[in-house]
């Protein structure tokens, strides 16, 4: 994917990153101190306009960063594409601030917010027979937590379809990175970050367990389920 982006051309998001002050609708102002990196939200929007998809679902939205990252970059593609948010804290520990900066960018009819635990929300999407086209997850990180937004991802994504992790150096997060190489069908795709092992100093633990802390994303090859006795090391 091209590593260019116009993202950093959109107003809304440009004064939330250099005022790091978000405002919830009824004019509160809250700190900014909770958000995607710069580069991953980029890597987001290319991702949005180089797929155009129908439906983004975002796990986990506290400010609305990465929400505004997948509206711009669905409002750029020019196609009608929706986003679902679930969050169950967005009104309460996030004061509805996520809401209304999707409101503020004008999205707010193609937006839905879930305000329940993913572990309910996603079951009941799939039970609808939702169809994803691009997932991002960005939940509780947990690795038992994180699974199961996978789990439930996967049986939402079409074909060809991508998933992507947030803080996917964490080590729960990239357990789960293992068990999507090895129980799963996917391919990496590049989509212009490099790896990255912390800074201002790298972490040999990191580099030699193959654990880089970039958003990581991932195309679906095939709808493959292992045998009921499958088991491979992860």
């Amino acid at each position: 994917m091209s590593t260019t982006s116009q993202l950093r051309s959109r107003p809304l998001l440009n004064e939330i990153l250099s005022t790091r002050v978000v405002t919830d609708a009824g004019g509160g102002q809250h700190k900014l101190s909770s958000e995607t990196a710069e580069r991953f939200l980029d890597a987001l929007h290319r991702s949005v306009l180089a797929t155009k998809p129908k439906l983004v679902i975002e796990i986990g939205m506290a400010y609305g960063i990465a929400s505004l990252a997948i509206a711009c970059g669905l409002q750029d593609a020019g196609e009608e594409g929706q986003l679902i948010s679930i969050d169950p804290n967005q009104s309460t520990d996030w004061h509805g601030v996520g809401v209304e900066n999707i409101r503020r960018l004008g999205f707010e009819s193609r937006h839905q917010l879930i305000e329940q635990p993913s572990y309910l929300a996603l079951p009941r999407l799939l039970a609808e027979r939702t169809t994803v086209d691009l997932a991002y997850i960005d939940g509780w990180h947990t690795f038992d937590y994180t699974l199961v937004d996978f789990f439930y991802i996967d049986r939402m994504l079409p074909v060809g379809g991508i998933v992507a992790f947030n803080d996917a150096g964490w080590r729960a997060v990239h357990k789960v990175i293992k068990f999507v190489a090895t129980h799963r069908k996917y391919a990496e795709v590049d989509v212009g970050l490099k790896p990255e092992y912390g800074t201002p100093i790298p972490s040999f633990r990191k580099i030699l367990s193959g654990r880089p802390g970039q958003d990581r994303y991932f195309r679906k090859l095939e709808n493959w389920e292992p045998r009921w006795n499958f088991h491979a090391r992860f």
